[in-house]
């Protein structure tokens, strides 16, 4: 009997291909898109490609001669549950339509085009004028605006990966627009989707990878209808507090914290806010939301999601990423909580002797 894939690719009998075969799980992900998000509290979205996406971290952490049983969990992951791909099936056509002005026809699109594929080399960042429009047309504007904006600027030979900055741009905006802890469900996992589409594109050179601009577009717009439709939109005007100029950035990292514990939104945001206009290390600011962010225990798929705007703090390249720490203290003052949600870093503390977490 022939071993089966995940035996063979988890096994090394073909690691000259693991990495294709990796791409594949992580893409089947990726274009598990949902259909509609108004009036619908079905998640599948942003979950499959960031568990796809563990399922390769793992493997690579652990070997992936001990990776059988992650691998074959990870593939088994990707076929089960409901799967959603006319979202991608939309964006082949758009490929069709805006990038190779050709007439869609009944025939299924196939493969990749040399011009698709060439455009996959852009470099060009996007200037402040085009990143500025790119987010009028995914957060205000009714498709196929955002459609129509992003095959403009890849013609223009703007950099996908430079796109995809913006769509998680977009996405930290939804984020702070949110009030109630029990509406952040679709922008937080729409951000989840974002994070997982930069690091396959810094990881993978997936053929199909230009139409999921496409796909993460449509995500990230239909989040932003629903939260508008839904009246979940409720924006605070960020402001450092007064009088926080006169103070340390030690001293306005321990009002950020307090705000965060007491799970104050506002504050917590502003002095956010005030630790970025006084212009100490934000590395420092990065490490403090990821330590709370992890004290808040009963839920870790929350907490992961603060983490995921951490990380692509240090590699978007827009100019205003720090809407993404600010979206990062928004979430973790703002999201759904279980119970007692310092319980389980206390009895951390109190286990390895961390006066600070007990």
């Amino acid at each position: 009997m022939r071993p089966s894939i995940t035996h063979r690719y988890s096994r090394g009998t073909e690691k000259d291909h693991r990495k294709e075969a990796l791409a594949e799980l992580v893409f089947a992900g990726l274009i598990d898109v949902q259909d509609r998000l108004l009036y619908n509290r079905s998640y599948t979205t942003g979950h499959k490609a960031y568990r796809a996406r563990a399922t390769v971290e793992v493997g690579n952490a652990i070997g992936w001669e001990n990776a059988h049983d992650v691998l074959y969990a990870g593939a088994l992951d990707i076929a089960v549950g409901p799967r959603w791909y006319s979202t991608y099936e939309m964006a082949c056509n758009v490929i069709s339509l805006f990038i190779e002005s050709q007439i869609v026809s009944a025939i299924p699109y196939r493969g990749t085009t040399e011009r698709e594929r060439s455009l996959l080399a852009n470099t060009q960042p996007l200037s402040g004028e085009e990143t500025a429009a790119l987010l009028d047309a995914l957060l205000r504007q009714h498709e196929p605006a955002y459609i129509e904006k992003i095959s403009e600027l890849l013609l223009a030979g703007r950099s996908p990966r430079r796109i995809v900055d913006v769509l998680q741009l977009a996405t930290a905006q939804i984020i702070l627009e949110t009030r109630g802890s029990n509406n952040f469900g679709h922008p937080q996992h729409c951000y989840e989707y974002c994070n997982t589409l930069g690091w396959f594109y810094d990881n993978f050179d997936h053929p199909h990878r230009l139409k999921l601009l496409y796909v993460g577009g449509s995500f990230v717009n239909r989040a932003a209808w629903a939260q508008k439709l839904t009246n979940e939109y409720h924006p605070h005007a960020i402001n450092a507090p007064s009088g926080a100029d006169r103070l340390a950035p030690s001293e306005i990292m321990g009002r950020l914290e307090a705000a965060l514990l007491a799970l104050d939104i506002d504050q917590s945001v502003d002095w956010t806010k005030a630790y970025l206009d006084c212009g100490a290390d934000c590395g420092k600011l990065v490490q403090r939301l990821a330590l709370i962010a992890c004290r808040f225990g009963n839920d870790p798929h929350n907490q992961e999601i603060p983490q995921c705007l951490l990380q692509d703090y240090a590699q978007n390249q827009c100019a205003d990423r720090d809407r993404l720490l600010l979206a990062c203290a928004h979430l973790l003052a703002g999201h759904r909580k279980y119970g007692d949600i310092q319980e389980p870093s206390r009895l951390f503390g109190e286990a390895m002797g961390v006066a600070e977490l007990q």
